[in-house]
């Protein structure tokens, strides 16, 4: 994952750059691209409104970079909490012990099987299954 955050006078803004090829072949990593992928670009979206939230500043965060391995390592639940934890250390903002642990079997619960695409709630650590438009 790549983003860059900067300080932001009057609102907090998330401005996306992707430029992956997405899957290329099984076991490499992924890059989101440009188009698709818009589960892992929503939960990014959504871990990013959960940072801003805790924070008394406002940001711009580009994001340049997520990739991941679908099924075995990553999923947008991953990506969220990855991203969220990203602009924490980058904005010199942490978390207190409780608060991660929380937040991390939270991530543990999105490993469910069946497999479903859940797209995260940080707000109320719940998950709505990803529905494409």
């Amino acid at each position: 994952m790549r983003i860059e955050v900067v300080p932001n006078e009057s609102r907090n803004e998330i401005v996306e750059h992707y430029t992956g090829q997405g899957f290329t072949s099984q076991g490499n990593i992924e890059e989101v691209p440009a188009e698709g992928y818009n589960s892992w670009k929503i939960a990014a979206k959504n871990g990013l409104e959960y940072g801003f939230s805790l924070v008394d500043t406002f940001w711009t965060v580009h994001i340049h970079k997520i990739e991941g391995r679908t099924f075995s390592d990553t999923n947008a639940t991953v990506v969220g909490y990855t991203i969220l934890r990203a602009f924490l250390e980058q904005t010199g903002h942490s978390l207190a012990e409780q608060h991660i642990q929380k937040l991390e079997e939270f991530v543990m619960r999105s490993w469910t099987k069946p497999y479903k695409e859940l797209i995260p709630d940080f707000f109320t650590l719940t998950f709505t299954e990803y529905q494409e438009d």
